[in-house]
């Protein structure tokens, strides 16, 4: 217990828990951790959004201790405008003009070419605030996303507090720090590489042969594909599993991948210039080529789109409307937008919404009236006239947003002329809460007919809606709303559509064409392994919003690149495997589910939720935006019991790493509802009266052979079998 996953890597983001009890106290100790500045935890791991990262801890007490006035905590941020939206998130939250101290530092720049390799100016901002403000300050850390990863983290202190104790500003002799390892002068190619995997038309297996097919076999021995915990134990040493007996992970290269051929010096115009670097062979680097040309004519992209070729994501389905619009296919490197969580681009694209309803306020009071369905008059509880421009950074434009309606009906307040914001079907728990918390927002949690049924009420109420949030599908139920149906009321009633691809992923879903903007984690099976908070963006050139949103993140200067480059370096590389890593976990999801999960439904399991089983209005609505028939359903399922004791019997004995995050290529499992809900009673009365089982188990299946997971599973299987056989014993 407390154990990382994975095992013997400072900067995994995850934690093992490996009984139901360990999971109870988690959820608890997250809640103290929450609302208390201070190192009192039981656990010291933890998912970084929710619990700081022990480096991010240590960064924020040196700084504490060194910096802090009387009675103040702090927190850092990745940049002085996130730490002013904190500032005003604390005042909006706390009702008050409370003292709020920002403190900017930044590392040294590098003074040589030889340094740019492995030294780069990180910049941070530090919040300070009385510590009986610390929990609001830590709830915008956690629904925002806007965070420091512990790699940021590592490098700030190594570089302000140990070199620069020291006054040393040469590389050190010993390889203790990993940045060191790692050539930051290709972080600029890192990036574009990554917006590209993000945004190709990956794969087509119609064209590939049976032998290219090599992560489907069970014998596959590719030293390029991950071996995980799982394969290299037999499927009974579960203690082994508990205690976390995984290879070592690190972010250690050899110096062959850093060094330079030929004596070449290197600057900052090469980076630039990556590309032709690479492909003369001037220079190695852990980055390579990669046969994606960017360059590539339209009619060449129109030709053949049923075999593999470098064209950008949904060609296919878009491939019809080429000829008239050509600019309408995504650009990588202007559409598509990296952040440091996949809970930060979720944010950023409300920030983004709420700063488009507002300008449709302002142009309404300046012609002195309302459109169809708006409302005039004043705000009540408005707030300050500075939190209404962008420039003030201010996560929410007017206070009067965040009275939160989680029904069906239409009741706006006509004192309210901003537009309410919908999340249709039942998210992941934070998502739900940053809407909530930001805007007044409509919650219909069925996710299927019901909240289509819902959705048209309140349309044809006459109230306009500002957007609707979906999930595809949503996390952890994995129902699935009618995308293009959707995409209909949308253009018949004037709202935006925003995607959540996290769990269905860009190699299974193709929803882009049906939605204005895709959000999505890259920390799931895009981040593989090793563990990398990173979150993207993707905007529709051809919705209405697209001229907003590149003003709004560009001219506006709304984004900023907070993902730090150690990070970036790390995605690329582990990202390397994304399509091969998707299609294996598809295809080893359905044959664990058909050979073993489903045939004990009503014996064990009292359901099954997966796009092919949650019900057929799922399976049909996601078929309807699947990339392909070759494409598949995800990696992530979820099973409910018919008592708490064979719940906790199943996943005392499933051995598998357990714990609060997913999607990597290890096999992960978590009781979610008692995860993110369990330390409040009235929060889990809540979760079950929105359809989830406080049994439910969530599953993300790896990259492990499936006569592991096969034997794993039915080992968890038979403990459960054996309690409900057990004869009752009479008293």
């Amino acid at each position: 217990m407390d154990d990382p996953i994975p095992p013997h890597n400072v900067h995994s983001i995850s934690i093992n828990l490996p009984t139901w009890q360990s999971a109870v106290e988690y959820a608890h100790d997250i809640n103290t951790h929450s609302n208390v500045a201070a190192d009192t935890d039981v656990f010291k791991h933890g998912y970084p959004r929710s619990k700081l990262h022990p480096l991010v801890w240590k960064l924020c007490r040196v700084l504490q201790e060194k910096y802090a006035k009387e009675g103040e905590s702090c927190l850092c941020f990745p940049s002085y405008n996130v730490a002013k939206r904190c500032r005003e998130y604390i005042r909006f939250k706390s009702h008050s003009s409370v003292k709020i101290r920002i403190l900017q530092l930044a590392t040294a720049k590098p003074n040589s070419p030889e340094e740019k390799m492995w030294r780069k100016e990180c910049k941070i901002a530090v919040v300070f605030v009385k510590q009986e403000y610390y929990p609001i300050m830590m709830g915008y850390w956690q629904l925002s996303g806007e965070i420091i990863s512990s790699r940021a983290a590592e490098y700030v202190l190594h570089e302000l507090f140990v070199l620069g104790a020291a006054g040393n500003a040469k590389k050190p002799a010993d390889n203790s720090l990993n940045d060191k390892e790692f050539n930051f002068t290709f972080t600029s190619r890192a990036r574009k590489l990554i917006k590209k995997r993000i945004t190709n038309n990956f794969i087509d297996l119609n064209e590939e042969s049976e032998a290219e097919n090599y992560h489907f076999h069970e014998t596959n021995s590719d030293p390029n594909m991950t071996v995980t915990y799982l394969d290299s134990e037999t499927a009974s040493s579960s203690a082994a599993t508990n205690q976390g007996n995984h290879g070592t992970t690190n972010d250690h290269l050899s110096d062959w991948d850093l060094e330079f051929r030929d004596g070449e010096g290197f600057d900052e115009r090469d980076a630039n210039n990556a590309d032709g670097l690479v492909n003369s062979h001037m220079v190695n680097s852990l980055i390579p080529p990669e046969p994606i040309d960017m360059g590539q004519d339209d009619d060449e992209a129109q030709g053949n789109i049923d075999i593999l070729t470098p064209t950008h994501i949904r060609t296919q389905s878009m491939n019809s409307i080429q000829e008239e619009q050509p600019n309408s296919l995504v650009n990588p490197e202007t559409d598509v937008f990296l952040f440091p969580s996949g809970m930060a681009s979720l944010f950023t694209t409300l920030r983004l919404l709420l700063q488009f309803d507002l300008r449709r306020v302002n142009r309404t009071r300046n012609n002195g009236g309302a459109s169809t369905g708006e409302a005039t008059g004043n705000d009540t509880n408005g707030a300050p006239a500075n939190l209404l421009e962008p420039s003030s950074s201010s996560p929410i434009p007017n206070s009067t947003r965040t009275n939160s309606n989680s029904s069906g009906d239409s009741n706006a307040s006509s004192q309210n002329p901003y537009k309410k914001t919908v999340m249709f079907g039942l998210p992941y728990s934070d998502t739900l809460k940053m809407l909530r918390t930001f805007n007044n927002t409509y919650f219909l949690p069925s996710g299927e007919n019901e909240a289509m049924v819902q959705l048209k009420r309140i349309l044809h109420s006459g109230e306009q809606i500002l957007a609707v949030f979906i999930e595809t599908p949503s996390n952890p139920l994995l129902k699935m709303g009618n995308i293009l149906e959707l995409k209909e009321l949308s253009d018949m009633f004037g709202f935006y559509i925003v995607l959540d691809e996290s769990i269905g992923s860009f190699v299974n879903i193709d929803g882009l064409q049906h939605a204005d903007i895709v959000c999505s984690s890259l920390t799931k099976l895009f981040g593989g392994e090793t563990g990398t908070m990173a979150g993207s963006l993707i905007l529709n050139p051809r919705s209405k919003l697209y001229s907003f949103a590149q003003e709004f993140l560009n001219e506006l200067g709304e984004y900023e690149d907070n993902l730090w480059a150690k990070d970036i370096l790390v995605l690329e590389r582990d990202s390397r495997e994304y399509v091969s890593r998707t299609m294996k976990t598809n295809f080893s999801t359905d044959q664990l589910l058909d050979n073993v999960i489903v045939p004990q439904v009503g014996k064990v399991f009292k359901r099954v939720y997966h796009p092919r089983f949650t019900s057929k209005v799922t399976k049909d609505n996601y078929e309807l935006v699947k990339c392909s028939k070759d494409s598949g359903y995800g990696n992530m399922f979820s099973v409910t019991f018919f008592s708490q004791e064979a719940a906790t019997a199943f996943y005392d004995a499933l051995e598998l790493y357990k714990g609060p995050s997913l999607g990597s290529t290890l096999s992960t499992a978590c009781p979610y509802t008692i995860l993110h809900y369990g330390k409040d009673a009235k929060d889990l009365e809540e979760a079950v009266k929105f359809g989830l089982d406080p049994t439910l188990v969530r599953v993300s299946i790896g990259c492990e052979s499936r006569k592991t997971l096969f034997a794993v599973f039915q080992h968890a299987i038979d403990h459960a079998l054996a309690l409900s056989s057990t004869p009752s014993v009479d008293k």
